[in-house]
């Protein structure tokens, strides 16, 4: 784990999704995790970390800010996170095509530009090949899915949002201000 990227007060997800490490030793946590919780007990309370709880913090911004439309802020989230793993890694993939989903999204929606969308959608499909299906909690599955509809019909992507941690939430106030402070670091 890279110490620039811990950061112990990134919530822990409603599931046990790729990145997540549930807490060792503790064998019926582990399966409340895995089982989603089935018997009522609350996941999140039997610790554990996230492998890289910066990315998860950026993933969330950029999520909820992708579902509100605000695809630029979302690229600028994705954006800033990427540049702290190096080339090669699934973290690098998985935020370089996200950078790509939501620089897409801002080509179609903002210029009727889908010529420039298809191939940022090609290009985000490139990196986010082999990318777990539940990457940080992104239902990346469901992301490679409707970009790949989207190439056929741009349509496919008109009011779309992406899934973290099985729903599909907008943007707080705090998304908002966590992009401008990254735009004001620039």
């Amino acid at each position: 784990m890279n110490d620039h990227t811990r950061d112990p007060g990134v919530a822990p997800p409603l599931g046990n999704p790729t990145g997540w490490h549930a807490a060792a030793g503790d064998a019926a946590t582990e399966d409340a995790a895995d089982e989603g919780a089935a018997d009522g007990t609350d996941a999140r309370l039997a610790g554990g970390h996230w492998e890289h709880a910066t990315l998860r913090r950026a993933t969330e911004h950029g999520v909820r800010l992708f579902n509100a439309g605000a695809y630029h802020e979302s690229h600028d989230c994705f954006e800033d996170e990427w540049y702290n793993y190096g080339s090669g890694t699934a973290e690098s993939a998985f935020l370089h095509g996200m950078v790509q989903v939501a620089a897409g999204a801002y080509k179609r929606v903002d210029f009727e530009n889908d010529a420039g969308m298809r191939s940022l959608f090609e290009t985000a499909l490139e990196y986010l090949r082999g990318i777990p299906g539940d990457f940080y909690g992104v239902d990346v599955d469901d992301v490679r899915a409707t970009l790949r509809a989207a190439l056929d019909d741009p349509t496919a992507i008109d009011g779309w949002t992406i899934a973290i941690d099985g729903a599909r939430p907008e943007a707080y106030p705090a998304d908002y201000e966590y992009a401008e402070a990254l735009d004001e670091s620039h």
